[in-house]
């Protein structure tokens, strides 16, 4: 497979997808809303308390499944499609979760674009 145990990569995803929401959270949460971007007052509050489970937990989602995903890859298992599929989906279950605040701080700027 890979120069990677199981429990190395695990650990290794984890602390990408940590970082990764890390720097979402600060563009988010800090960079727009100080240029101006985004003003969204007291949602501000709101958005990031909700975002704070949602991606430590799309981050353990990742780097489960990850290490899901290398497991079901090593087995000969007569369902590997689907715990392929089960694996993948729940990767992107924790991106989800991970890109949260960039995705609301996208629709408040949307939002109050204004044309012309």
């Amino acid at each position: 497979m890979n120069n990677f145990s199981f429990d190395e990569l695990q650990r290794k995803d984890l602390f990408i997808a940590l970082g990764l929401w890390l720097v979402v959270e600060f563009v988010s949460f800090v960079f727009f809303p100080s240029l101006g971007l985004i003003n969204p007052g007291a949602r501000l509050r709101t958005w990031f308390m909700i975002s704070l489970p949602l991606g430590i937990g799309g981050a353990l989602l990742i780097s489960s499944s990850s290490r899901f995903m290398a497991m079901t890859h090593e087995r000969a298992t007569s369902n590997r499609l689907l715990y392929s599929f089960l694996g993948q989906f729940g990767g992107w279950i924790g991106l989800a979760g991970i890109l949260f605040p960039l995705f609301t701080v996208c629709v408040e700027f949307f939002s109050n674009l204004k044309f012309g």
